[in-house]
């Protein structure tokens, strides 16, 4: 049989240049690797053509893959710049559908949109930034595509672990390659971490609610607490505790979790233990006075009553103190063991048993934020100023505190300061959402900010009139919160930019009207036509046949 040509032997997908990558262009072509100094990426090759057509382009570096990432990513001008997502996750996740997802109403592939998208013309590293050099425009990165539990959300709290495999909450295996990316402009958008607020024994035997892994935990711990209580050894009263789930915080997130979780209890889970009919129990804790603060009262007071109709336990003014393993009242020491019950103590009741916490309060800079502190070399071509440095001044990243968000000015460009408050304005970095604080009229840290800030920078970038155009301002959209039982609640923005409230609106929408608007909302707000299909198709599914609740 004769010889075919290389190209023949290729497969149809790598034949196809639409569908080939740069990268396995050069190892069948057999290039080697640009250096560092060419400004190519070190972990990613571009073929000639390619390096030429984007050598016009500017390199805008993007950290982070959530709501401001990820739409940065999809809104900026593929002809005018060259954009690449560094994170440690290769996907984007629609937050406000992840309870949905942990109570089995949705498929966690439902709400997640791919970073890598064929259609998209963005680049993309799985890695996590550890530091900027300013001077040399470069981002220190280490790779993350092995990990145990990358979608699991860490804590403000470096994890611990006596294993002696494992170093500052890392197997040895988990430590990838470092490199460096150089950068045109760079853009933070790591986002935040969960806030302990040190409470004891919280970062090692709680559940966050951040992202996929988080959320697929609750859903696994939910099944293992029912498959538990109703083992023959199992004895009442460790049924009883086994079967209670604490929620912490009762915000937007702790109430639409404690919602979900309630309908997948009772209208899925009680159909397939009967035995247990009247044990589980949620319970909603928060220091706050009421839920869902940040609501007007009326409906803050609405969705408590209506919560406490459905069987949800309202804690409000609770201050936990502590949570361990082990029933409560046992002698230490408390081992974890997950075929048995945890313990929670609040200031106002002292110890509950309980068969899993969700810890969903509070934001703290990730490890990264934190890490921003001095900087070694002044960057003179990075700022505009014409007031002469000197070379002894120490300048530092301003921070809202010294473990605080990053501080920028009204267009999110990140600030230096120096020993004695002098402020200068970096032109090529930008920070935006939860790691990020706007000196001169913050917005709330919610997905709608930080959609808008990357909306607004993506279209002043993709015009270059950052400096020609008035600061950001943020436009309160409303606020939704689904409370159970096919009844949410809607609060509708009165006032408007003369600081007047509108008489003709009312204050909010509440019940299964706004349960409707809910969804239509977030129907819309998807991402992909691909999800929004999938979201109308699974929910009309589910008031058919009921949730699929034997998936994991």
């Amino acid at each position: 049989m004769p010889l075919r040509p290389l190209g023949a032997l290729r497969p149809r997908c790598i034949q196809h240049r639409a569908l080939r990558s740069p990268f396995l262009d050069q190892i069948l072509l057999g290039n080697s690797f640009p250096t560092h100094s060419s400004r190519s990426l070190t972990t990613q090759i571009k073929n000639t053509e390619a390096s030429e057509k984007d050598a016009h382009k500017e390199r805008v570096v993007i950290l982070g893959s959530g709501w401001g990432g990820y739409t940065l990513s999809r809104r900026i001008s593929p002809t005018s710049f060259s954009p690449i997502v560094i994170s440690p996750r290769s996907y984007f996740v629609f937050t406000p559908l992840l309870t949905d997802a942990a109570s089995g109403s949705l498929d966690f592939s439902n709400i997640v949109e791919p970073v890598r998208d064929p259609h998209a013309k963005v680049d993309f590293i799985q890695a996590a930034a550890r530091s900027i050099d300013l001077k040399k425009k470069t981002v220190l990165c280490e790779a993350t595509v092995v990990k145990s539990g990358v979608t699991e959300t860490s804590t403000e709290e470096e994890k611990q672990d006596d294993n002696a495999e494992v170093t500052k909450g890392y197997r040895w295996w988990e430590r990838g390659e470092m490199f460096e990316v150089p950068y045109d402009k760079l853009v933070i958008a790591v986002g935040a971490v969960s806030r302990t607020f040190g409470t004891p024994g919280v970062k090692e035997n709680a559940f966050f609610f951040r992202d996929i892994g988080d959320a697929k935990r609750v859903k696994r711990r939910v099944r293992e607490c029912f498959e538990l209580a109703v083992l023959p050894t199992t004895t009442p009263e460790m049924r009883k505790w086994l079967l209670h789930f604490a929620i912490v915080g009762a915000g937007p997130t702790g109430t639409e979790l404690a919602a979900s979780l309630r309908d997948f209890l009772y209208k899925d889970m009680m159909s397939l233990y009967p035995a247990l009919d009247d044990i589980p129990k949620i319970t909603l804790y928060d220091v706050a006075p009421k839920v869902l603060s940040t609501f007007d009262e009326s409906l803050s007071r609405y969705a408590m009553e209506t919560m406490k109709s459905e069987g949800i336990n309202i804690k409000t003014s609770h201050h936990v103190e502590s949570l361990r393993w082990g029933a409560p009242g046992e002698s230490p020491p408390h081992e974890m063991d997950p075929k048995r019950c945890l313990t929670m103590k609040t200031k106002e009741e002292g110890e509950v048993g309980i068969g899993m916490c969700v810890w969903a309060t509070g934001n703290a800079p990730n490890k990264f934020i934190r890490a921003l502190d001095k900087v070694d070399e002044f960057p003179t071509k990075s700022v505009n100023t014409s007031q002469p440095t000197e070379d002894e001044q120490v300048w530092e990243f301003k921070k809202v505190s010294k473990k605080g968000p990053l501080l920028v000015d009204g267009y999110l460009r990140v600030q230096l300061q120096d020993e004695n408050g002098r402020t200068v304005v970096l032109q090529d970095v930008y920070a935006l959402g939860d790691n990020a604080m706007i000196e001169t009229g913050a917005p709330p840290a919610t997905a709608q900010a930080t959609f808008q800030e990357a909306k607004w920078l993506a279209t002043r970038m993709n015009k270059k009139d950052v400096d020609q155009t008035p600061p950001f301002s943020f436009r309160n959209l409303g606020a939704m919160a689904y409370i159970g039982d096919e009844k949410a609640l809607m609060q509708i923005p009165h006032d408007d930019k003369t600081g007047k409230r509108s008489k003709y609106l009312p204050e909010g929408i509440t019940g299964r009207m706004a349960h409707l608007i809910w969804r239509a909302a977030y129907l819309s707000m998807s991402f992909s036509t691909r999800n929004k299909l999938k979201l109308a198709f699974r929910w009309t599914i589910n008031r058919i046949f009921g949730r699929d609740i034997s998936r994991f």
